[in-house]
């Protein structure tokens, strides 16, 4: 079956009947061939059937953040061999990149789409099926996938998120319905942000507070991003606010005690601390081939007794190469986990001067990513010593996830004044903090195609 490209250049009703044969020809839903010029789904099952699509479209995210972060290294010997828009990326050349961003950047926008499409036929239904659980259900899903889609291209086309500047900073193009024909400019990021904020508030009160199936959203998972969202931005009490509604609902938290080390995947099939499940699309050149690791000064950082040592890498060709996602198969986990809402929470914490608060919530975790009996609780630190602490394991916990670009960002903002170095065939090149390159550029092609303006270089 072919996937769905480019949506934006087709008819507004030959895509929705692609997209509907897509949905039906994948679940199986509709029992009629689609031999009609047009399919239109006229049921709550049919309609999740397009949100349910997490393999293809719905449950996965930009992976280019963690190809131009510090925690990545790539080897001359690979380097050479790559496509020039994979060099571009991990060398943050100002020269413009296609092919290698253009999922990232259509991904959440395909996204968005079946989001739209489905808020677009719920308010067809008659008021008495608007009532049921169903209908609330999936209206609240729709919600929550636009938001974490808008996310995800903010985190990576958009600089980072500072109050004071919002206002006049390029946002994303914020499609609030599937009438793609409508040419939109870019928003500000404080609109992004806005609406990011907006369609989550409208997604908590609809969906269930938690689900047996994690690809789909749940009141857990709509404070988990609560909480993501509003650190991303700065506001530490709403994101320990919303960190606490999360853990209230769901705190799972693996041992890595009672996790196998003998598997090459030793987290596939435990997955009990996912709240909602994604992907990073797969960029195989940084995560398992040959001449790709990473970074040493991480992985220095473990200390010997710390299971994520053995747990998360391996050893190749005399570096250390990843293997620590929390995921069904081979791609990288991006998701919401009860891990990241304990560091969140910490660092909110800290921030607040709440420093035995922190100090309770990193020790919680830390506990079960060390071996049994050989943890030394963490005592006695306050101030910008314990943020610091915290903010280390938030890096060594959170490794590979598509975090790392969007807190150096964040951090960034706050003062953090973090560059990134790279030595490539002897030579060093850097990337000052705040640079504009810490906003990814948006496809060419897009660029040529809708005319919306490039982020500066």
């Amino acid at each position: 079956m072919k996937k769905m490209k480019k949506y934006q250049h087709l008819n507004q009703a030959l895509l929705l009947a692609v997209i509907l044969f897509l949905g039906a020809s994948c679940s199986g839903i509709l029992d009629e061939k689609p031999d009609k010029a047009l399919i239109v789904p006229t049921t709550i099952s049919e309609l999740w059937a397009l949100l349910d699509n997490n393999l293809q479209v719905m449950n996965s995210e930009p992976s280019q953040l963690d190809a131009s972060s510090d925690d990545v290294l790539i080897l001359d010997s690979r380097l050479a061999v790559l496509d020039e828009d994979s060099r571009r990326i991990y060398t943050w050349s100002n020269e413009p990149i296609n092919n290698a961003l253009n999922t990232d950047w259509s991904r959440p926008y395909d996204q968005v789409f079946y989001s739209n499409v489905v808020l677009g036929e719920l308010d067809q239904f008659d008021n008495s099926e608007k009532s049921s659980q169903e209908w609330r259900n999936l209206k609240g899903a729709a919600h929550f996938y636009r938001a974490y889609a808008f996310f995800s291209l903010a985190r990576s086309f958009c600089v980072g998120y500072d109050p004071a500047t919002a206002g006049n900073e390029l946002g994303i193009v914020l499609r609030l319905d599937s009438d793609i024909a409508v040419a939109l400019p870019r928003s500000t990021l404080k609109e992004t942000f806005e609406q990011i904020i907006l369609d989550l508030e409208m997604a908590e009160p609809l969906v269930q507070s938690t689900i047996s199936v994690n690809t789909r959203p749940s009141k857990a998972a709509v404070w988990a991003m609560l909480s993501r969202v509003y650190l991303y931005m700065g506001d530490f009490e709403k994101s320990l606010e919303a960190a606490d509604r999360a853990l209230s609902l769901y705190d799972a938290l693996l041992d890595y005690n009672q996790i196998n080390p003998s598997p090459a995947r030793p987290f596939v099939g435990n997955l009990d601390e996912v709240i909602f499940y994604s992907e990073l699309l797969l960029r195989t050149y940084y995560f398992f081939s040959a001449g790709s690791a990473v970074s040493p000064e991480l992985y220095a950082k473990y200390e010997q007794d710390d299971l994520r040592r053995s747990l998360f890498f391996f050893a190749r060709s005399g570096f250390m190469a990843f293997r620590g996602q929390y995921s069904y198969l081979a791609n990288a986990f991006g998701g919401l986990a009860v891990d990241e809402l304990w560091l969140n929470k910490a660092e909110c914490e800290a921030r607040l001067g709440q420093s035995q608060n922190a100090i309770n919530s990193l020790n919680t975790l830390l506990v079960k990513r060390f071996k049994t009996d050989k943890f030394i609780p963490i005592a006695e630190l306050s101030g910008e010593e314990l943020v610091e602490k915290v903010l280390e394991e938030r890096r060594k916990e959170l490794v590979l996830r598509g975090m790392r670009w969007g807190d150096i960002k964040r951090l960034n903002v706050l003062g953090g004044n973090i560059s990134l170095t790279r030595t490539i065939n002897g030579t060093e090149i850097r990337l000052p903090a705040n640079d504009p390159r810490f906003a990814l550029s948006i496809p060419q092609e897009e660029i040529d195609r809708s005319g919306i303006r490039q982020n500066p270089r």
